[in-house]
């Protein structure tokens, strides 16, 4: 089956999903530790997105590329690159003047739009994922 091995990928974006909705709730919240889950979840982000980089995946077809041409794949790639770019920057942002201040407009800012954009980006890949191995056709293909 030519998809097992995109398992690992739905996997990372799962285990991201987790740490970042926990870090991204807590700092809206105002509670403890919420930068050690934003770290975590920023990490298996990036193992995510650097993974199809560094090992050849197998495709449904030979031939078959990143579909550029699709608006659901742009649409992908930027809601989740505005999302992990967006929390990286607030990382670091954070890190260097201190977490614990009250940045209220930040706070809302990564509730409201970071986390939500970054979740449809994944989902969008997830949907397309679950829609090649069900019905072996890519969502992308459609739109």
């Amino acid at each position: 089956m030519w998809w097992t091995r995109h398992l690992f990928l739905i996997g990372m974006q799962i285990a991201a999903f987790v740490p970042y909705f926990i870090g991204s709730k807590r700092f809206y919240k105002r509670e403890d530790n919420f930068m050690r889950w934003l770290a975590i979840g920023i990490i298996l982000d990036l193992i995510m997105t650097f993974t199809p980089f560094l090992v050849k995946l197998p495709r449904m077809q030979e031939n078959q590329g990143a579909p550029w041409s699709s608006i659901l794949f742009i649409a992908h790639i930027t809601c989740a690159g505005i999302g992990m770019f967006g929390f990286i920057i607030m990382f670091l942002y954070l890190a260097y003047r201190g977490p614990n201040r009250r940045y209220p407009r930040l706070r809302k800012f990564q509730y409201v739009v970071l986390f939500p954009l970054w979740a449809i980006g994944v989902m969008i890949a997830l949907t397309n994922f679950a829609t090649k191995v069900a019905f072996n056709m890519r969502i992308y293909d459609l739109l």
